[in-house]
């Protein structure tokens, strides 16, 4: 069988998440002292007056979103999806319930879901791995995959406008990071994967190509140095723009 073209990606990436698997939390905690604010941002701007039943989770890691996501929505079926096979199944382990949980190891430029699948796709810091075309057509898929009235949301790392407020991103990230704990060894780390294999791309470009998307609603919900919030909705037929 001919190799995917998405093998070196998926080796390379899954390999450095299989390592960190089991200090992930901890180590992200350090690097990033806002990781649970963010990820409770995805949840708090979700439609309060809905109960979704149908979930995507793009890059579940070890189950950290997974799991607030099972405790918010406990009847949902929850599909997760990982380029980690040791991060998806630390996520396995992790989980009280697995009723209605689909483990999924695979690059998101894979995946192929029937249109109307689900009602919420969800991801935390995952995205960025793909370069500036790819999350184009991940972003048309997901409007595909979606349900009327889903939503689609994710928080990832998000390029400043300018290099100068990406410079001071970094500066101010890096600040806050050795306040609380990261050594210098463990930011060398983070930013040489960072330069490997991370694509950022600004939040305005993004934006627009979710508007592109033909998303009807759009916007950035939270947003810290360059970790940001998206948030997208897909209107009812017949409801408008």
């Amino acid at each position: 069988m001919a190799a995917s073209p998405f093998d070196h990606y998926r080796t390379d990436v899954g390999r450095f998440f299989d390592d960190l698997s089991n200090d992930y939390t901890a180590a992200i905690e350090r690097c990033f002292p806002k990781y649970r604010e963010m990820l409770i941002a995805l949840l708090d701007y979700l439609p309060a007056d809905r109960q979704f039943s149908n979930i995507l989770e793009l890059g579940c890691g070890t189950g950290n979103l997974t799991i607030l996501l099972r405790e918010t929505y406990p009847d949902a079926a929850l599909q997760v999806v990982d380029v980690s096979s040791e991060s998806l199944q630390l996520c396995r382990e992790r989980l009280t319930s697995r009723a209605d949980v689909t483990f999924t190891t695979a690059d998101f430029r894979q995946l192929d879901y029937s249109p109307n699948s689900f009602d919420l796709v969800i991801s935390s810091i995952a995205i960025h791995h793909l370069p500036s075309p790819a999350k184009q057509t991940l972003f048309q898929s997901i409007y595909h995959w979606l349900s009327p009235d889903g939503v689609f949301t994710f928080a990832d790392q998000c390029a400043g406008a300018t290099p100068d407020l990406d410079e001071r991103h970094l500066r101010l990230w890096q600040q806050h990071s050795a306040a609380a704990g990261a050594t210098a060894e463990e930011w060398q780390m983070w930013m040489a994967h960072q330069t490997e294999h991370d694509h950022h791309d600004s939040l305005v470009s993004q934006l627009d190509w979710l508007r592109d998307a033909d998303f009807a609603t759009v916007d950035c919900t939270w947003r810290c140095w360059l970790w940001s919030v998206l948030q997208a909705r897909k209107n009812s037929p017949g409801s408008g723009s």
